[in-house]
């Protein structure tokens, strides 16, 4: 026997007999893998407050009770015999998917949280393709993220996945899952992006410090904890502006898009063209993007008169349309084998909208506006879910039109005029001006005097 082997066998006879571990193998989001302990509340979570008050104004703390979700679901129950529902759930609470308490009336634990922090900073990494939840994850209670020396009290890893578009796509990029045409497909949108080519990821501009802003900010990850030079924020700024942070979700929308306008000045009685250039110079996906036969985005471009009355004059609707396998359209989700058309905009590239204008009958001038406007559903699912549905403006754009060059100069004369109110006599602005003046110096006047009066 050699002297290796001989020691070998020895050590094995003192210790006894030998225990092996296995290695903790990660794994996908599906029922019983993973019990209510694994995922902790994000009110567990007291070290990161800021990000958690950041966490609770997004729509990942709400995915699970967000009305209009529930309402569509509903709908789709309803239409499917109870198909729909477990398959939207799983996404909306992936956490209550792993322990089973998914649909349940009342959950424990963080699978009552939606898209909880303990699911996302649990996650190791992703199947393929990327979507309807292909997440693997680790529910050991070791924290993830892509802090390369994470500082904690807790069990803590570095993960470059975090910092990856890979992370967000699990969940952004939904296929059919009879027939696996894609019903949402943000992700795949972003991998075609001039953004991901200059590898600009989705964290980058959901998660940075303000909307419009692209790159994490210098902070800190915990209250006690050191300074970071890059951190991404827990504020997800998404589109929703009634049920999500509303100052947040408009200031996404308006960096999101511009609109120009090219029409003449001079308007003869005949009507003359007008364009309008929409351009998708800001989101790294198409606009909209999401479900987008629910979002709603659209331009219109009015006439307005001399009292403020407008009138439409064009109207372009931008989303998808889905069919079913006969041909008809358009058709629920549920329903949907393909798609019947998709007008929607690419990143930095624009879509044009053609118009007619011409001024009201007797009038010398006149004002042509163009809104891109957004709601995040339409009318009516706003309605059944019980919720405000606001209309947004992402950006306008605004021309005066006159029937002449001589009502063009004139007008300009008028409003460079200040108006005198008779003839001959001081402007009331004038007068006002003057009269600030006095009561001004009458004020400090009174204030000498009542100190002259103590110093006596």
């Amino acid at each position: 026997m050699q002297w290796g082997t001989a020691v070998l066998a020895l050590s094995v006879l003192l210790a006894g007999p030998t225990i092996v571990y296995a290695e903790a193998v990660p794994v996908p989001v599906a029922p019983g893998n993973a019990a209510s302990e694994q995922f902790p509340a994000a009110s567990t979570c007291s070290c990161h407050s800021t990000f958690v008050e950041q966490w609770k104004l997004s729509m990942h703390s709400k995915a699970l009770d967000d009305p209009i979700f529930k309402a569509k679901v509903a709908e789709g129950d309803a239409a499917t015999g109870g198909k729909i529902g477990p398959f939207c759930r799983k996404c909306h609470g992936p956490a209550a998917e792993m322990t089973g308490q998914s649909g349940a009336a009342s959950m424990t634990d963080g699978s009552a949280d939606s898209i909880v922090c303990s699911f996302c900073h649990q996650v190791t990494g992703t199947t393929t393709p990327v979507g309807n939840v292909s997440h693997l994850v680790l529910p050991t209670n070791t924290f993830r993220a892509q802090l390369e020396d994470p500082q904690a009290p807790h069990a803590a890893r570095y993960s470059a996945f975090h910092a990856t578009s890979e992370i967000c796509g699990g969940c952004h990029n939904v296929n059919h899952p009879v027939n696996g045409m894609h019903l949402e497909s943000t992700y795949t949108e972003w991998q075609a992006s001039p953004q991901a080519k200059k590898g600009i990821q989705c964290q980058d501009c959901h998660m940075s410090e303000t909307p419009g802003k692209v790159g994490p900010s210098p902070g800190k990850a915990a209250g006690s904890g050191p300074q970071r030079e890059a951190l991404y924020q827990m504020n997800f700024n998404g589109v929703q502006v009634e049920l999500g942070n509303p100052k947040a979700a408009t200031a996404m929308l308006k960096s999101a898009a511009t609109v120009k306008m090219e029409l003449p000045e001079i308007v003869s009685a005949e009507p003359v063209a007008g364009t309008v250039t929409i351009t998708n110079k800001g989101a790294g996906h198409y606009l909209p993007t999401g479900l987008t036969e629910v979002r709603q985005m659209w331009l219109t471009v009015v006439s307005t008169d001399k009292d403020g009355k407008e009138t439409e004059i064009a109207k372009r609707v931008f989303g998808t349309v889905l069919r079913d396998a006969k041909g008809n359209y358009p058709v629920e989700l549920w329903n949907a084998t393909d798609i019947h058309s998709d007008d929607r905009i690419a990143p930095m590239e624009s879509a044009v909208v053609t118009f007619t204008a011409s001024l009201p009958a007797g009038t010398d001038s006149g004002q042509v506006v163009a809104r891109l406007l957004y709601k995040a559903t339409g009318d009516e699912l706003a309605e059944q879910s019980g919720t405000k549905n606001p209309t947004t403006t992402m950006a306008e754009a605004t021309q005066v039109i006159y029937t002449s060059a001589a009502a063009k100069a004139a007008a300009k004369t008028e409003t460079a005029t200040p108006p005198a109110d008779a003839e001959g006599a001081m402007p009331t602005w004038a007068l006002i001006a003057v009269a600030a003046v006095v009561v001004a110096g009458a004020g400090a006047a009174y204030v000498l005097m009542r100190r002259r009066s103590k110093q006596v």
